[in-house]
């Protein structure tokens, strides 16, 4: 069968950076293409290609057979060409119906119909088994409730092809499923699907056959039957996978740095109490809503308490605001870090010097020392956080997504924190990255920081913390201690299924 969309030899270049060496892709009616690489292998600057962000420098798109210059994503739209973005593009002041239709709104005369739009969202929402109300305003939704509304946004549109770009990245498990199946459904309906993600067992349980991208280049193609995982983790690095080796367990030490007792916390039934030692790492577990989020926002004041006390390093503090929480020495990595953690605006070095600490920073100093030249102190943090950038003055926004959260790891080590609260710090980052950033972890809690991670992601937890606190339905159920810490009993204690040795008295 002919190719639906087919890109010939394309080349994309940044400052410094050619970003796609002569790329060559088709896809097909009825397919679903895996699409995957490690964080700057290219896989979403060829996206932005084809959603008609970007023109490339040199290269060709076809749809049907027909050459197509698309210079916006109206003209990508046009070709019959639908995108869910890694990057949300949503308008959090617009309800979800005005977001699904936003572009192409339903109505005549300029007079747009209300009642359609919401009577068609509110079918589309039902096909991703989603109970929530059209009229509600985007910027009240979770973020993985923003993503689906992403991906209903996309499917509002008549389309030949869909490109799904990290589209389960901030989705629990029943989501996912769900969305899976919509994916295969589409391609016996005969569209094209291109699908991006991380996350290999998704690329093996729903696509036909994988392109492999490294550094700009498409390295391999093949059907999905023809590999197993660990063939395709090396076409990706190119070198047979490092793997993340836990450190062994140690006692804790009998220095307290983080302490919460009695915190009462909206969304949380129970009051909090948690202490985590120096060195340490805690893993909150849970689904999304059962409480884990709200502890670490209200502990960089984001979200008030309610009433309790917390003390950092032995002195009681209450942020009232991320100012107040960086000045108590609390520091927090946003889950999302497209619109809560980088400064877009803003080139590398700028980005990890902003919160940097005034003075001397005892606790950090060995691991890197703050220097009046800022230049020479992003040098050293680029080498220890192994971010692949070529210079400081890049734009952040133009690193991969795993390389923006190494320089956030290194803004919260600058900013000389005795605490630092971690929310999914590895999503939306490949599997190369992903050992960095483990690795990265545990090299700031040796040097003393003591470190609260909440994560969704079961094996994560099991791999890298010391200790897990498992949250349900807004109450702690269980507290995972050594060899307990693992997935099957996080994942059990998620669902509110607890062994009774370690039920949480």
């Amino acid at each position: 069968m002919a190719a639906v969309l087919e890109v010939r030899d394309i080349v994309q270049e940044y400052p410094g950076v050619r970003a796609l060496k002569g790329v060559s892709l088709e896809f097909h009616p009825g397919t679903v293409k895996g699409l995957v690489g490690e964080n700057g292998a290219g896989k979403s600057t060829l996206i932005r290609i084809l959603g008609g962000i970007e023109q490339p420098v040199r290269g060709d798109v076809f749809v049907r057979q027909d050459r197509k210059v698309l210079r916006n994503s109206s003209d990508a739209q046009a070709a019959g060409i639908s995108v869910v973005s890694q990057e949300f593009r949503l308008v959090p002041q617009l309800s979800i119906a005005d977001n699904v239709f936003l572009g192409h709104e339903l109505g005549t005369g300029g007079v747009i119909n209300k009642r359609r739009t919401h009577e068609l969202t509110a079918g589309l929402l039902d096909q991703l088994g989603l109970d929530l109300d059209p009229r509600r305003t985007v910027s009240s939704l979770t973020v993985g409730d923003r993503q689906m509304v992403e991906i209903a946004r996309a499917l509002s549109r008549d389309f030949d092809v869909l490109i799904m770009d990290e589209p389960t990245a901030a989705l629990n498990g029943a989501e996912i499923t769900r969305l899976h199946e919509i994916v295969q459904r589409l391609a016996s309906q005969g569209k094209a699907i291109v699908y991006v993600s991380h996350h290999l067992d998704e690329i093996f349980d729903i696509c036909d056959d994988v392109a492999v991208l490294r550094d700009g280049e498409l390295i391999a193609e093949a059907t999905i039957a023809s590999l197993d995982e660990a063939q395709l983790v090396e076409h990706m690095l190119g070198r047979k996978p490092q793997h993340y080796e836990r450190a062994s367990t140690t006692a804790p030490s009998s220095e307290v740095r983080l302490l919460v007792r009695d915190l009462e916390i909206p969304g949380v039934r129970n009051p909090v109490n948690l202490s985590v030692a120096a060195g340490e790492i805690v893993g909150l577990a849970g689904l999304v809503g059962s409480g884990r989020t709200e502890i670490t926002r209200s502990l960089f004041g984001d979200l008030p308490a309610l009433s309790g006390q917390v003390s950092v390093d032995g002195k009681a503090v209450r942020p009232r605001s991320s100012r107040e929480a960086i000045r108590s020495g609390i520091f927090m990595l946003s889950e999302d870090r497209k619109s809560e953690g980088i400064l877009p605006h803003l080139d590398v070095t700028e980005n990890a010097m902003v919160s940097r600490a005034r003075g001397h920073l005892p606790t950090l100093q060995k691991s890197v020392p703050v220097r009046k030249d800022e230049g020479a102190a992003f040098e050293r943090l680029r080498q220890q956080m192994r971010i692949r950038v070529p210079h400081g003055r890049q734009l952040i926004g133009n690193l991969s997504g795993g390389n923006q959260q190494k320089v956030l790891l290194g803004r919260a080590l600058l900013s000389g924190c005795s605490v630092l609260l971690l929310n999914e710090p590895t999503r939306g980052v490949d599997v190369g990255a992903k050992v960095d950033i483990y690795q990265l972890i545990r090299e700031l809690a040796d040097a003393g920081v003591a470190v609260v991670v909440s994560s969704s992601d079961a094996p994560e937890l099991a791999a890298i913390v010391d200790r897990c606190l498992v949250y349900f339905a807004g109450d702690q159920v269980a507290e995972l201690h050594g060899p307990n810490v693992t997935e099957d009993n996080i994942v059990t204690a998620s669902v509110g299924q607890v062994a009774e040795e370690d039920h949480h008295e």
